[in-house]
């Protein structure tokens, strides 16, 4: 079934880019002129970039204004604010012709570049001196220069300032106060029209929210009934962790940071044993760290959620920089084989959404699931629709653990003797082989529910058993929950975008989702028609949604972003079929304009010795 759901446009699209180095406080002056564009009918949509080290090196936040729906960060800038030299290098290639750059004279050479845009340079740290007597306020006198230029309301952007940086102190206070009134009123001297007023618009209605991707996996954690996590910070996951420090103990829940990543799953399984909802957010060195207690996870049986944030890799990488690298490591890093359930949001609001599906089938099939973002959904912020937390769906509302149930006749056994005999305790088997592979599940404390939780091969009591005919029946026990899985995959009907004949299709994975459908309709309006497919499920893979997706397809592009096409590998494992691959590895998102380029080169091939077909 195709999703009748095209991508909207208008013409209200509108793009800042804010660039200078660590600690210049380029994200904090972003932050918070979305923060106020959030707060009327506009939807934003941002992207932060930043160096690993505390100061220096190239930092940068994009922030898309339009008041419709935002898929992706956009491609080129409308305005380009830079506060450094290497900033304007690095950031001058995606100012549109004609667009506006504003900029630091004293210590900004624009060279050639100067007669292609509107400029408007503003002397920004001799201004944050003459206002405060220190040059660190310069992102404030840039905040008022914009304010000005997009008639942002002043009031509503003061009281942002004042929520932000109460904890500084009055004086610290007052300085960004002067330094942003001096910005508004240098950029009164600026003859620009942008037809861009923020002003115009009218106040936001409370159903929408300004949330970053991270942000979102702590709510849906919550929202889902996890209680307790456990975690140890890594870049790019750790203001998950810091969201569910702050908040799990406003509903009853706790949060330890421990010593280590092992040691992070190591505590969540133990709460998992004892009946709790837990999570632990990671980047991939630490999921790494953690495989061989995911092993045992899936060994034991108990459901867990592991979130990686994944950074460009390998090893320390790149922290603070994006990429899809860690598919193949969560699905097949294992010690043996240990089946989990991968999951991949492919927004901000989806991962809320999908951190929910998340606890219900750790839940509902006691495995582990990981859930797949990146520093691209992790950092970015988005206007989102608040969720209606009576309409979710949840596994402990529905369709609780699998528990146990004690006959009565063992129960009075029982109580009767103090040390009660293995005999009396054969009624309950905690691994008992299923039909789906989901055994009842007693939480601890529970009469007659005692078994033994260890990883070496048991039968279906948890009593240790090597055989071989044991081994392959407790595999195939714990692999059929996979199997039961797929199953239910099949049963809903196939979704996808675009017309069902088209003979372009595009398959991707987590956050390219975006990008992939504003290049569709750009497309389109070229007469390129294609279709698309985004599993939020990577395994087990949607089989039948995706093999029907494939027929009468002539050119299969699958994008991601990583070098050697991880996905696209998989794919062809599983369906054996030839793909065009649209990749970057550069530490930053795939636009749109870059898949645009390479399905118009498809679009035009007619000789299918210059283009991989299917």
């Amino acid at each position: 079934m195709r999703r009748n759901r095209p991508v909207k446009h208008s013409e209200l699209d509108f793009i800042i880019r804010i660039a200078g180095e660590g600690g210049d406080g380029v994200v904090s002056c972003g932050e918070l002129l979305a923060q106020m564009a959030a707060r009327t009918e506009f939807h934003v949509f941002t992207f932060i970039t930043y160096p690993a080290e505390m100061r220096g090196g190239y930092s940068m936040i994009q922030i898309r204004l339009r008041d419709i729906t935002i898929y992706s960060m956009g491609s080129m800038v409308d305005c380009l604010v830079v506060f450094n030299q290497q900033a304007f290098d690095n950031s001058i290639e995606v100012l549109k012709p004609g667009g506006v750059l504003l900029y630091d004279p004293a210590v900004v050479d624009i060279g050639k570049h100067d007669h292609e845009y509107m400029l408007e340079p503003i002397p920004l740290t001799m201004m944050a001196k003459e206002a405060t007597g220190g040059s660190l306020s310069k992102n404030m006198v840039a905040l008022g220069a914009l304010s000005y230029l997009f008639g942002a309301d002043m009031e509503m952007l003061e009281t942002l300032m004042n929520e932000r940086y109460a904890s500084k102190g009055e004086e610290a206070m007052a300085k960004n106060h002067l330094a942003l009134d001096a910005g508004y009123h240098a950029a009164a001297n600026i003859n620009l029209d942008t037809n861009f007023r923020l002003a115009d618009l009218k106040p936001a209605g409370e159903n929408y929210m300004l949330i970053s991707g991270n942000q979102a996996v702590a709510l849906g954690a919550i929202a889902a009934g996890c209680r307790f996590t456990a975690g140890y910070p890594i870049t790019p996951s750790t203001s998950i962790f810091e969201t569910l420090t702050r908040l799990l103990p406003l509903v009853g829940g706790r949060a330890i940071q421990m010593e280590d990543e092992i040691a992070a799953i190591s505590a969540i399984i133990g709460a998992s044993f004892a009946g709790e909802k837990v999570i632990t957010p990671t980047s991939g060195p630490g999921l790494q760290l953690m495989t061989e207690q995911l092993s045992l996870a899936s060994m034991i049986e108990v459901p867990i959620v592991i979130v990686d944030v994944q950074r460009a890799g390998p090893s320390t990488g790149l922290p603070t920089k994006t990429e899809q690298s860690d598919l193949k490591y969560a699905v097949y890093g294992a010690a043996g084989e240990s089946p989990r359930i991968t999951l991949a949001p492919t927004g901000v609001e989806d991962s809320f959404y999908q951190t929910i599906r998340a606890f219900n089938l750790a839940e509902r099939y006691q495995v582990p699931v990981l859930l797949l973002l990146d520093q691209s959904i992790g950092y970015r912020k988005a206007t989102v629709k608040m969720p209606d937390f009576d309409k979710l769906s949840l596994v402990d509302k529905s369709e609780p653990r699998k528990s146990v149930s004690i006959p009565k006749s063992s129960l009075i056994s029982i109580v009767n003797r103090i040390e009660p005999s293995t005999t009396e305790l054969e009624d309950y088997m905690r691994y008992l082989d299923t039909d789906d592979g989901t055994s009842p599940i007693a939480r601890p404390g529970t009469l007659g529910g005692q078994y033994l939780a260890t990883g070496l091969e048991h039968d279906e009591r948890g009593i240790a058993d090597q055989s071989p005919k044991n081994h392959l029946k407790m595999s195939k026990k714990r692999f059929r929950k996979l199997e039961f899985i797929t199953k239910q995959f099949e049963k809903n009907p196939i979704e996808f975008y675009g017309p069902p004949d088209a003979v372009i299709g595009l398959i991707g994975w987590g956050s390219t989702e975006g990008a992939i459908r504003e290049a569709r309709y750009h497309a389109e309006k070229e007469g390129v028609v294609t279709r698309h497919l985004h599993p939020h499920t990577i395994s087990p893979l949607p089989s039948r949604q995706i093999s029907l997706f494939l027929l009468r397809l002539k050119y299969l592009l699958i994008v991601e972003e990583n070098l050697t096409g991880q996905f696209a590998h998989y794919i062809k494992a599983k369906f054996g079929v030839k793909s065009i691959g649209v990749r970057k590895c550069e530490g930053m998102p795939i636009t749109s304009d870059e898949i645009l380029k390479v399905i118009m080169k498809v679009a035009g091939i007619d000789d299918e010795d210059n283009c991989t077909s299917l």
